[in-house]
């Protein structure tokens, strides 16, 4: 009977565990909901929302339980992640091509003619390998389809000052194209397209003849390398904002000689602290903290050291007053200013900043959608974020839409009892109870003397 007794609590967590997982969640288990204001759409589209400060102030720091729910009150995949900027990066690639002939011509000029490769992409533009330093030559690049019919795509100039100057060019960019014969001519350049390197000679204290005998030395040419061009958006920096903190407070600490500034911050994403100051000329030791549990006992754990100083003197200016971190999203940051036997600085306020976080979803037109957040006893989801990333992959840009404002009055975070509002969870605890009655009968029953009629 002792195996009966204990039975119930080795089938809590499980019970608990199975109806958690098994119930799928819906927008009466969360403490907030809030409409999405859409722009019409013709077909379905990625689309976007920015997470505002309510959300932070509600939500798990791992966004668990920040969902997104349709009109059926059906959840959706959704991808969280931070804002920023994209920067378009080019790379080249080599496009293999024969050399059919190669030839020298009157007049210090060489001509060859390539083909591409069966399999070779559409030429984006030449390079001239030489060893050759201190020359200048033009470029003449004509394409064919067919190899009959010729068509000019390019003239330039290819060089190399790297006696005087650190300069050298010799790639040819050519227009768009699908030729795959081409005719390369290398030439003279005119004594017009020759004055760069007249003037730097000029100016080492060289005879401009010097650059004159250059352009009539023999042109050495090692190889001529073909290439393709591919683009590919790439994410840069963070974009950040400005978090206000909804309360700021600062004390001095006369027992240890620091100024502490505590700000409460809401779970909002913060990565800077922006101190500003009336003063002037000054250079202090700080540190930054989050509370934690030390010991058992709330403490301040420091996450970063900074030094903040300010210089304003005259051919002497400083302004390092912008503190980097690690993002932190606590309910509480707190900047520990170390003034030693200096007088405490006039601080004015302390700024928190951190990234933008955007909510991307593919939405169906005419559907209305609700973000749902606040319940810590959600565990973080596993959705199908593969047509949302494709669709980022692809260059194809999120519509932005808005969130209904947020209520003005909202519960506070819950703990573990907002578990049980949810009717899954209800329904296991109430058969959890039934069973364990049960079994404490049942014991009850064995336990009871049996009596002779």
């Amino acid at each position: 009977m002792k195996k009966a007794s204990t039975l119930p609590a080795i089938l809590l967590p499980a019970i608990l565990l199975a109806a958690l997982t098994a119930a799928a969640a819906t927008p009466a288990d969360f403490r907030v909901t809030r409409d999405i204001y859409r722009t019409p759409l013709t077909a379905p589209h990625p689309v976007e929302i920015h997470l505002d400060a309510p959300i932070f102030a509600q939500i798990q720091t791992n966004n668990a339980d920040l969902r997104l729910f349709d009109s059926s009150n059906r959840e959706l995949p959704r991808l969280i992640e931070p804002l920023s900027t994209t920067q378009t990066q080019t790379q080249r690639h080599p496009a293999a091509a024969q050399t059919r002939t190669l030839q020298e011509l009157p007049n210090n000029s060489i001509e060859a003619r390539l083909e591409l490769d069966e399999k070779a992409p559409a030429a984006d533009g030449i390079t001239i390998q030489t060893p050759l330093k201190d020359f200048i030559r033009t470029v003449l690049v004509s394409g064919s389809d067919d190899g009959k019919l010729w068509r000019p795509l390019a003239e330039a100039e290819i060089f190399d000052y790297t006696r005087y100057m650190d300069i050298r060019n010799t790639d040819i960019p050519l227009p768009k194209n699908n030729c795959r014969h081409f005719s390369i001519t290398i030439r003279n350049a005119s004594e017009e397209r020759a004055q760069p390197l007249v003037h730097l000679i000029q100016a080492q204290g060289q005879n401009q003849q010097r650059a004159y005998d250059l352009l009539r030395t023999p042109f050495r040419m090692d190889a001529i390398q073909f290439w393709h061009e591919t683009t590919h958006r790439k994410k840069d920096q963070p974009i950040t904002q400005e978090w206000p903190p909804a309360h700021q407070q600062i004390t001095q600490n006369r027992k240890t000689r620091a100024t502490e500034i505590t700000l409460q911050t809401d779970y909002a994403p913060i990565t800077r602290l922006i101190l500003e100051t009336a003063d002037r000329n000054f250079q202090r030791t700080a540190r930054i903290q989050v509370p934690a549990l030390i010991n058992g006992r709330p403490a301040w754990r420091t996450i970063a050291d900074a030094k903040p100083a300010m210089l304003d003197l005259p051919g002497c200016t400083t302004n390092r007053l912008t503190m980097d971190f690690p993002e932190q999203r606590a309910p509480r940051l707190r900047l520990l200013i170390d003034n030693a036997d200096n007088p405490p600085l006039a601080i004015t306020a302390l700024r928190p900043h951190g990234p933008t976080y955007r909510l991307i979803w593919l939405a169906h037109p005419e559907e209305p959608y609700r973000l749902a957040y606040g319940n810590p006893a959600l565990p973080a989801p596993a959705y199908d974020l593969y047509p949302i990333r494709t669709a980022l992959d692809q260059d194809i840009q999120p519509t932005l839409w808005t969130l209904a404002p947020a209520p003005e009055t909202t519960p506070p975070r819950g703990g573990i009892l907002q578990l049980f509002t949810r009717p899954a969870i209800f329904g296991a605890l109430l058969g959890l109870a039934t069973l364990a009655l049960l079994l404490l009968l049942a014991k009850a029953l064995q336990k009871t003397p049996a009596t002779d009629e």
